[in-house]
């Protein structure tokens, strides 16, 4: 991760941190990036998140997922940052999913001769109103299972090319889900 890149989590996780509702925790949790301990800080985050009950407004749902899968903790936090509740007001555009199916490609979807072709497709994250999705590409394993990690991110939906982010470029998440946020503004 460059330099750039990660000044600019840092901002992020920032405004993540700032959802919380507790001075400490805010504190505390902005501490964790400040000494390298991001795991332990995402665990912190989305624990006092759940803790305070009270609504997280989607987008700030969808990054702390991206933060999750950045750091190699969305195996161990899916599942919770998944079940956050939403904010009213903004329910409806983008959601979280925890455990998608798997290979929900659409009729007709073709990724030509692109490394990733191969991979399973597991819906992430998706935008309700522009009906596109953010999917984990995964690996199939040969005793049959998915990929612990994913090997990149394809978005994807009607009316809308399919866009590849191999897991190596750097910010390949952040990426995706600005295509994704992308693909809603103009949808």
């Amino acid at each position: 991760m460059s330099a750039q890149e990660y000044a600019a989590e840092a901002v992020v996780w920032s405004r993540l941190a700032g959802l919380l509702s507790a001075p400490g925790d805010r504190e505390e949790v902005q501490d964790c990036w400040d000494i390298g301990e991001q795991e332990a800080g995402l665990e912190l985050l989305v624990d006092r998140l759940l803790g305070q009950g009270t609504g997280v407004g989607e987008p700030a749902v969808a990054e702390l997922a991206v933060m999750a899968e950045q750091w190699g903790e969305w195996d161990w936090l899916g599942a919770r940052i998944a079940s956050l509740p939403l904010a009213g007001e903004e329910a409806g555009g983008l959601r979280v999913l925890r455990d998608g199916a798997e290979d929900t490609r659409p009729a007709g979807f073709v990724l030509p001769e692109h490394p990733l072709a191969a991979s399973v497709l597991v819906p992430w994250i998706v935008c309700a109103p522009c009906e596109r999705v953010l999917a984990r590409a995964h690996r199939r394993e040969e005793w049959g299972g998915l990929s612990f990690l994913a090997e990149g991110y394809v978005v994807f939906g009607p009316g809308f090319d399919p866009v590849v982010f191999p897991r190596e470029e750097p910010g390949a998440a952040w990426d995706a889900l600005a295509a994704l946020r992308d693909g809603r503004d103009r949808g």
